[in-house]
């Protein structure tokens, strides 16, 4: 399986953290909230539509959450014992985030055949619904591969991401996935603490 970038950084790319960064391994976000799509049954619908605590889907006409089946062109075939979301033809699947995050990304494909074989751009917004950072790519599965894809994610060096996008030729995705906010470190000093006061209050009991 390839992943071919075909454009990097189509806004705002001289401004980008220095640690910003498309990722393929959900591994990178931390402690994920994932959305699966199970709860649905094709349903049609341009929302907004909670997918997940704190997650809302919004799209275009002719997306659908809860999608049984999608002819991927020369990407094979997506559907066999999964639910998913999809698009329409060309359309955009979004997710907007009630709390930034400093990653997200989900499991993807696209339709793809000799005329439009460049079919996804992902994009991340920020709090003023600004794209801070965008990707063009291409996703290469099997012809007759079934449920084929690859993880698509972007990170960022810090939690400025409001909403993230997937748009392009007929998109699917399964198992959005949404970094939950690193602890600070007077976090984890409140928290050592107060696990050292509940020591001393354990050991006076003694």
């Amino acid at each position: 399986m390839k992943l071919k970038f075909i454009a990097t950084a189509l806004a705002s790319f001289a401004m980008l953290p220095a640690h910003a960064a498309l990722t393929n391994d959900v591994a990178d976000l931390y402690a994920p909230i994932v959305a699966d799509f199970d709860m649905y049954d094709g349903f049609l619908t341009s929302g907004p539509e909670m997918v997940a605590p704190g997650v809302t889907f919004t799209g275009d006409d002719g997306s659908q959450l809860g999608a049984f089946i999608a002819e991927l062109g020369s990407n094979g075939l997506w559907g066999a014992g999964s639910t998913f979301a999809a698009s329409g033809f060309i359309g955009e699947l979004r997710f907007t985030f009630a709390d930034l995050t400093a990653g997200a990304g989900a499991f993807v494909n696209h339709y793809a055949d000799g005329v439009l074989p460049f079919g996804l751009v992902i994009s991340a917004y920020g709090d003023n619904n600004q794209i801070i950072e965008s990707h063009t790519l291409s996703i290469d599965t099997d012809d007759f591969g079934v449920n084929e894809g690859q993880f698509v994610g972007i990170t960022r060096a810090s939690a400025d991401i409001r909403s993230i996008s997937f748009k392009g030729n007929a998109v699917v995705l399964d198992n959005l996935a949404v970094a939950t906010p690193v602890p600070e470190p007077e976090t984890y000093a409140l928290l050592l603490a107060g696990l050292g006061l509940i020591g001393m209050a354990a050991r006076r009991r003694m």
